[in-house]
């Protein structure tokens, strides 16, 4: 069978619009832009050499076998165009204007041959092969196996032997040399008898083979539905299909983006013209949404038709994760919750928001929202949210589901666990690719029990080619992929006694080519074998037992959404500093679930710069708050301040506790200070300590918190010299001279005195010796000197 998924070949047909230049690699965007241009150009030459070729005599073969005709016509498609798809030659075979073949009239046929290799293929010949009668799947698997496809590995075209076909050579043409990158393309009319063999079979296999001096370069088979195979009763088919833009760094779309892609030509315009019409389920990335929204009045005019047209349609409609991030990565981290948008308060501007209530109310009641004539209370959401005020993240998201508890994963991304865990998340029905299932009783229900929870499988045989269709790059390869579809659904019988509900998906890149969207959607319900049907339908069918094939996702990538994660959760604590932390945490979480994009599974390499970038930023962010390093200080009192200076480089004020932890005793710090420093700019705070016991060297730590208590940047260590002692001594000297000063005054006043009494002392003895008469003497002192008249003197009065 074709291969169900190639990487490769996803990336070749992804298609982006000139606004989706958001990935890290300039180059790999360049190539994508000239594969836009070179592949709608190749597919209108391709067109008008059908034509041509349809019209006009042979021009470079002869058929030898079968007496068929041919024509050839060469294009030359750039070399970067398809060099992504892997070095080799690639051939093709399919009906030259239809998928189906009729046995009964002349079979027209072309081989397309792809020379996707750095060298030119000389000429040489295409040989075309039938299979055999293909009668059930076994027999249209043995076919397809013969040429499992080019060598991926090889540069020379001639270098390898092919795989050669076992089957019935109906014709053998001349092909001609062939440049690097060049497509031929070579039609070969068969006449009816060259089927007459299988004409009854349901499905007709053929096949190519290109050889060159004698080696077989390349082959390819090929099968179709025969018109003439009986039609059983038809078999419900839904299929779902993912809305979705180009996987970025970014978790808001801008205003110009969003004007490129809802454009008439626009990658989202062309997704919704590709399912409008069709019965399918619609995954949308909540994203779009909000984006729009978020934008009010001011979002472009092209993005609010868009977003009424997608109200307006009838399809089932279900959320992706937000990005469509990636669910399965976060089931096998196994996180509280996944992961989901916090605010979007930073990107709201009230200016685009004045008026929008009455307006939106009156087009809501009027039934604006239903262009179509379809029930206005079918398409009950407006472009903006109901509020005249800046809208919630709750209303910003809002939109009316037809189920919200669906689950998308990657394909063959679930492990064991994981869908246990996604459904306690809320995801209690998980879509799951066909390879992350063991292969069962073929043409079983979607609806399964794997893994002891509900999901629905996609089915293998119809996903296939029903995603190699609507991601061809060219007519060829679109009418060789919807042919098997068509074979496929040629083989499945609907009319048993149980009734069928399976399931079909698209790759999340399909909008890329939302042509070939349309086309193979529109061949797929014209097909009398299939019945559309819900995914209500496909849900609610009976369950099949399933037995999970473990699929756990790379162990480096598992390891770098971790540090996302953990990079996003110390963002948010971080933000815990500022007044309003939504301003930081609103963008930081937008940006981790964008990184978290399944489509960055195929571009590894650019991923893994996306993160890089992204996880040095953050880095950047988290240190924006930081202590400037300070020179040693010197402690000579009991109490003094350590200056502290903090610099804020984010653009908004910030609030801080500053911390200072001493490395022993000599220093006590006596509390600590809380500080608001403006946008980019520093501030200088002391931060009171007092001397303990002793003298010597300390270390102080200083830290940062916010009020909440989380640790704000790295802490810087301030060393301390303490001489606190001196301060006391110093007292004690003071005190010592205040003694000595007032002591030296006492003696000397103490010393004046006594010196005074023992002079007058001498003076009173000297007077007592020079007076004869002792008692005249006593009395004319007495007489002179009154101080000697004392009451009780016994002498004076004798």
């Amino acid at each position: 069978m074709v291969p169900e998924s190639n990487p490769a070949r996803r990336r070749c047909s992804r298609v982006e619009s000139t606004e989706s230049a958001r990935r890290p690699s300039p180059s790999a965007h360049a190539n994508r832009l000239h594969r836009r241009g070179s592949t709608a150009f190749g597919a209108v030459i391709a067109t008008a050499a059908t034509v041509a070729m349809l019209a006009s005599a042979p021009l470079a073969a002869s058929a030898v076998t079968g007496g068929a005709s041919t024509a050839t016509a060469t294009r030359t498609v750039p070399a970067e165009s398809r060099a992504d798809t892997g070095s080799g030659v690639v051939l093709r075979v399919a009906p030259t204007v239809t998928t189906s073949i009729a046995p009964d009239a002349p079979v027209a046929l072309e081989i397309e041959v792809e020379n996707a290799t750095a060298k030119p293929i000389p000429a040489g010949t295409l040989q075309l092969l039938r299979s055999a009668s293909i009668d059930d799947t076994a027999e249209l698997d043995a076919w397809l196996a013969q040429a499992p496809g080019p060598d991926t590995s090889a540069t020379d075209a001639v270098a390898a032997e092919a795989t050669a076909i076992d089957g019935v050579e109906v014709a053998e043409v001349v092909s001609s040399m062939i440049a690097p990158g060049a497509v031929e393309v070579v039609s070969i009319a068969l006449p009816p008898s060259a089927v007459d063999d299988i004409d009854e079979s349901p499905v007709l296999g053929f096949g190519a083979e290109l050889h060159v001096d004698g080696t077989l370069v390349a082959s390819a088979t090929d099968v179709f539905a025969s018109t003439t195979a009986p039609t059983t009763g038809p078999t419900a088919i839904s299929v779902a299909v993912p809305v979705t833009v180009p996987a970025s760094a970014t978790g808001l779309l801008g205003a110009d983006d969003l004007a490129a892609w809802t454009s008439p030509s626009g990658l989202l315009t062309r997704q919704l013209d590709a399912v409008e019409g069709h019965p399918v389920a619609i995954g949308i990335d909540p994203r779009i949404i909000a984006s729009i929204r978020t934008l009010g009045t001011s979002a472009p005019s092209t993005a609010s038709a868009w977003l009424e047209r997608l109200a307006a349609l009838p399809n089932e409609i279900f959320p992706l994760a937000y990005a469509d991030a990636d669910v399965a990565a976060q089931a096998q981290l196994r996180l509280p919750a996944l992961l989901t948008p916090t605010s979007f308060s930073d990107e709201l501007d009230p200016a685009d928001f004045a008026g929008v209530a009455d307006a939106d109310a009156a087009e809501e009641e009027a039934g604006a929202g239903a262009p179509d004539g379809t029930d206005p209370s079918a398409t009950p959401v407006p472009t903006e949210p109901p509020t005249g005020e800046v809208p919630t993240t709750e209303e910003l998201l809002a939109w009316t589901y037809t189920r919200t508890d669906i689950g998308w994963p990657a394909d063959d991304t679930i492990a064991a666990g994981d869908l246990a865990y996604l459904a306690t998340a809320g995801l209690t029905s998980s879509i799951l690719a066909p390879g992350n299932v063991a292969p069962g009783e073929q043409w079983a229900n979607a609806a399964s029990s794997v893994d002891g929870s509900t999901a629905v499988v996609a089915d293998a045989r119809i996903t296939a080619p029903l995603r190699a269709a609507s991601e061809a790059l060219s007519d060829t390869e679109w009418r060789a992929a919807a042919g098997q579809l068509g074979a496929e659904l040629a083989l499945l019988d609907g009319s048993g006694d149980r009734p069928i509900a399976l399931l079909a998906t698209l790759d999340r890149s399909a909008g890329a080519q939302s042509a070939r969207v349309a086309a193979t959607l529109e061949a797929l319900a014209a097909n009398p074998r299939v019945a559309p049907a819900s995914l209500a339908d496909a849900i609610g069918a009976p369950p099949v037992a399933r037995e999970l094939v473990d699929e756990p996702e790379d162990r480096q990538r598992i390891d770098n959404v971790g540090r996302i994660i953990r990079t996003d959760a110390n963002l948010t604590a971080f933000a815990t500093v500022l007044d309003d932390p939504r301003v930081l945490t609103g963008p930081t979480r937008r940006d981790a679930l964008a990184l978290l994009d399944v489509e960055w599974i195929d571009d590894r390499p650019a991923w893994d710069a996306a993160v890089g970038e992204w996880l040095v930023a953050q880095r950047r962010t988290l240190d924006s708050v930081s202590i400037i390093p300070s020179s040693p200080i010197n402690v000579v009192s009991s109490e003094t301040g350590v200056p502290t200076t903090i610099l804020n480089a984010l653009p908004y004020p910030v609030t801080v506790v500053v911390n200072v932890t001493p490395s022993n005793g000599r220093l006590v710090v006596e509390d600590q200070v809380t500080v608001t420093v403006d946008p980019e700019s520093r501030s200088t705070e002391t931060v009171p300590v007092a001397a303990g016991i002793g003298n010597g060297e300390v270390t102080l730590t200083v830290s940062l918190s916010s009020p909440e208590g989380v640790p704000v940047g790295s802490p810087v260590s301030i060393p301390v010299n303490v001489q606190a002692d001196w301060e006391g001594l110093g007292a004690a000297i003071l005190g010592a001279l205040v003694v000595v000063f007032f002591g030296v005054g006492i003696w000397r006043n103490i010393r004046r005195h006594r010196k005074r009494r023992a002079e007058a002392a001498a003076t009173d003895a000297a007077d007592e010796t020079d007076v004869p008469d002792a008692t005249d003497a006593s009395d004319a002192t007495d007489a002179s000197d009154p101080t000697t008249d004392e009451p009780g003197d016994d002498r004076r009065d004798g």
